[in-house]
């Protein structure tokens, strides 16, 4: 088997959105969460103040699981959207939930934002949450992990709801003109959940998921893997990294793109997309 590493995060801290930049673009905060235009105008901005070839959306963490029932607290504040108080008061409770559903609510504007951007021509990242930053923003994480070791029956009924959800919310995405994803659950690193839970949060979650869409995506499309979890991948023996020569002066995104054999990747973070490739990159090949 191989060895479970933990990929050292440098970008931890969340940059979120202040009134005073959002004024600048005569938007408000939190107004500018709620309505597509809005979400259009400021992605574009920062992908210009980033000199990114990009524009990613949602521009807040909360989409999935306030669409899962979550109460979530709006304000000026430069966190975000964010957890109000927990929406459910046990792991099983989350299964009485409504599914996750893209036509409804705030999802629908992203998706409508990401539609817009589209149709403009941009290239459009969806930045998907994924097991633990969902449920950790709908209860006590702790109960989770109780949960996970008591009843792992239905810690796996709870991961299968949430990875429905999701591969709904992303083929939704797909279809509005997506065609790159970055999954990310911080609140499920190596170095917070340890080893025991990783390995099985890998097999009942995180590999079904990325399978899961290997077969249902687009080949054009392109999912990048947070490290964190793609290290993750390769350790459970889910995931290999495969080597590919490339030519030319690309940056990793392009050179990605420009591979039909490249479909899931993960070795740096998505904040280093636009960097100097060089000779060679490195996807992810599922086991």
């Amino acid at each position: 088997m191989a060895k479970l590493v933990d990929f050292k995060c440098r970008y931890a801290d969340f940059e979120g959105i202040t009134p005073e930049s959002a004024a600048v673009f005569g938007l408000k905060v939190p107004d500018l969460y709620f309505r597509a235009e809005d979400m259009v105008l400021l992605a574009k901005n920062i992908k210009k103040e980033k000199n990114s070839t990009f524009c990613k959306l949602p521009l807040d963490l909360c989409v999935e699981a306030e669409n899962l029932g979550g109460k979530i607290k709006y304000d000026e504040s430069p966190l975000g959207p964010r957890k109000l108080e927990d929406a459910v008061q046990d792991t099983e409770e989350v299964l009485n939930l409504p599914d996750l559903d893209p036509e409804r609510g705030r999802m629908a504007e992203v998706l409508r934002a990401c539609r817009l951007l589209s149709e403009e021509g941009e290239t459009v990242a969806l930045e998907v949450r994924g097991l633990f930053n969902i449920l950790n923003s709908l209860m006590d994480i702790q109960k989770v992990f109780m949960t996970a070791a008591m009843k792992p029956d239905v810690m796996m009924k709870v991961c299968d709801k949430i990875r429905e959800g999701l591969v709904t919310y992303i083929l939704a995405a797909e279809k509005a003109g997506c065609r790159l994803f970055f999954y990310s659950d911080g609140s499920g690193g190596l170095n917070i959940i340890g080893p025991k839970y990783g390995k099985k949060i890998t097999d009942w979650f995180t590999y079904p998921l990325i399978k899961e869409l290997a077969g249902k995506l687009s080949p054009e499309s392109l999912v990048h893997i947070c490290p964190k979890t793609a290290f993750m991948l390769v350790g459970c023996d889910k995931a290999a990294w495969k080597k590919e020569e490339i030519s030319g002066d690309k940056d990793y995104l392009e050179a990605y793109l420009a591979n039909p054999e490249v479909r899931f990747v993960g070795q740096r973070c998505s904040k280093n997309l636009n960097d100097a490739a060089g000779k060679r990159i490195y996807h992810l090949e599922l086991l």
